[in-house]
């Protein structure tokens, strides 16, 4: 039987699956357990805030069910919180494996973001899956907004992981300093309270945060007749320019001092 070499793209695919399986081995002890430590930490994150709500005895802000508030609004910064911050650490701990000369670093930048796009979609299952059973009506009045929401905010996530990676490998502080960006993020894309309760001076400058229009998207999948004002394209047109600063620092910049 005639040996048959293999072309560029299936090298790249196999290095890529190698290097996923890596990933998933290495940061998770080799086990499904371990991996799905990684599934249900952003349930936990979910289930705190939750808890907090019910404890405190807040009112819900929109609807009667605390639990499909918390969670309509928290999937989506969920999403960009771990996907973003995973895609830059994948980078900073696997330096060593583009002196491989079949791997690139752009290999294991795709690698840790296709792991991170299928644990973000785990965990946001899950995350469901959880309220449903503590009787959160889960079932969304609009399923297209949601899938909307969703894809927006995998979209946002892997741009900003892109321009993290981009920025981190010039300056490796970049690691704790974007805790400050993604709490400011946090606090003012109306997860956990509604933007609309804001001071008109405020909300005037929370409008410039995508997430908190992905989070209108998200809600008005489950509330009907909120966030019509919700800005998609503003939303994609931020996701898409971070995304290619990182894609070009990546190509353009990162290799000068990677040598």
């Amino acid at each position: 039987m005639a040996y048959q070499a293999k072309s560029a793209l299936e090298i790249q695919l196999d290095v890529l699956g190698a290097l996923m399986l890596r990933d998933i081995r290495t940061r998770f002890g080799g086990t499904m357990w371990g991996y799905s430590i990684a599934v249900l930490w952003p349930c936990a994150h979910i289930l705190v805030i939750t808890a907090a709500y019910v404890v405190m005895k807040k009112p819900t802000p929109i609807g009667d069910s605390i639990v499909l508030f918390a969670v309509s609004g928290l999937s989506p910064y969920i999403i960009l919180n771990y996907m973003s911050r995973k895609m830059m650490e994948g980078p900073l701990a696997n330096k060593q494996l583009v002196y491989f000369p079949q791997v690139k670093f752009f290999d294991v930048v795709m690698s840790r973001a296709i792991v991170e796009i299928c644990t973000s979609s785990l965990s946001i299952f899950m995350v469901f899956l959880i309220a449903a059973c503590f009787g959160a009506h889960v079932i969304p009045a609009d399923p297209y907004a949601f899938c909307e929401s969703m894809l927006l905010a995998l979209f946002f996530a892997i741009g900003m992981g892109f321009f993290n990676v981009f920025i981190s490998q010039i300056l490796v502080q970049w690691q704790m300093i974007v805790i400050v960006p993604i709490l400011i993020i946090y606090f003012t894309s109306g997860t956990v309270i509604v933007v609309e309760a804001m001071p008109a001076i405020i909300y005037d400058y929370v409008q410039w945060n995508p997430l908190m229009h992905i989070v209108k998207v998200c809600r008005s999948a489950f509330y009907p007749g909120y966030g019509a004002d919700a800005d998609v394209m503003y939303a994609l047109i931020v996701s898409g320019a971070l995304a290619l600063i990182g894609l070009l620092g990546i190509r353009f910049v990162v290799p000068r001092f990677l040598n």
